[in-house]
């Protein structure tokens, strides 16, 4: 049986709970090193991936530079600003703390950025299936932007994701040739999953991220076995229920293996997996 299998619950496929919706609005954040990315760069860096049509217009001011977009049919921008990203909207000391497929150099980087780009989409991710396609292009369009020369790493803050170059990179090269198979999604460049404790100190493993698809985020309670376990589970399972091959709800069953059973409890906007893990 393998690991994908073991998560699939035999029954059919739920709807997405009518309380949740997905976030309409879909925003990333890329950091250069650089204070001074030319206008040029950033043009044939989206053109070389997605033809000179993509850009509709260019409008340059004293604070940034705004490309509006059209790729596939779905409206973007793409706005470069020369300085800094204020600490009070990304703080990276603090998102390195809980954000750690970064190398030292890559932290560096981050640290000393001199300018960033905003890469927003407005309206599109209304729904799940819009959701996903938009994440889809913003990841090829973010990609694309990396190749700059002194590009550092990405920031979501939806999901409070901080993530290097060589490691985005990476996982959305696996997206872009997964791009037909419509059981995948690179969760990994989309959802944060950490360790952290409850307030009376009891491990926990959970997500940061699912909400902006319109589902709970998921915590695995006092696990016992090793955190990359954990990590691997919540991934593929946060795979799932974006691609709606499967939605967990409160007092749902699952069993990680054929003699161990776990239950999902719901509270507030959390849905924790208690036992058999």
């Amino acid at each position: 049986m393998s690991l994908f299998e073991k998560f699939r619950r035999k029954k059919a496929v739920s709807q997405i709970p009518p309380e949740l919706s997905p976030s309409a609005n879909t925003m990333l954040t890329i950091f250069f090193e650089r204070q001074q990315i030319k206008e040029q760069e950033i043009r044939q860096s989206i053109c070389r991936t997605f033809g000179d049509g993509a850009i509709l217009s260019v409008d340059e001011t004293e604070a940034a530079t705004h490309f509006m977009l059209n790729i596939n049919g779905i409206d973007m921008m793409c706005s470069y600003l020369p300085f800094p990203m204020p600490p009070e909207e990304a703080d990276i000391v603090s998102l390195l703390n809980f954000n750690h497929y970064i190398s030292e150099d890559e932290q560096k980087s981050l640290l000393k950025h001199g300018s960033f780009c905003l890469l927003t989409q407005i309206g599109g991710g209304s729904t799940l299936e819009g959701k996903r396609s938009v994440c889809l292009l913003l990841t090829k369009l973010c990609s694309s932007l990396l190749k700059i020369e002194g590009a550092a790493g990405v920031y979501l803050s939806a999901a409070k994701l901080l993530l290097g170059k060589l490691m985005y990179s990476k996982y959305a090269l696996i997206a872009q040739q997964q791009e037909n198979d419509a059981d995948y999604f690179p969760s990994m460049l989309w959802i944060l999953v950490y360790q952290t404790q409850t307030e009376d100190k009891v491990r926990t493993v959970e997500t940061c991220g699912l909400e902006q698809f319109g589902f709970c985020e998921l915590q695995f309670y006092n696990p016992k076995e090793d955190w990359e376990y954990s990590f691997e589970k919540l991934y593929i399972m946060s795979t799932f229920e974006i691609t709606e091959t499967e939605v967990y709800k409160d007092m749902d069953t699952i069993y990680f293996t054929e003699d161990t059973m776990s239950i999902f409890k719901q509270n507030g906007r959390k849905l924790s997996v208690i036992g058999g893990i």
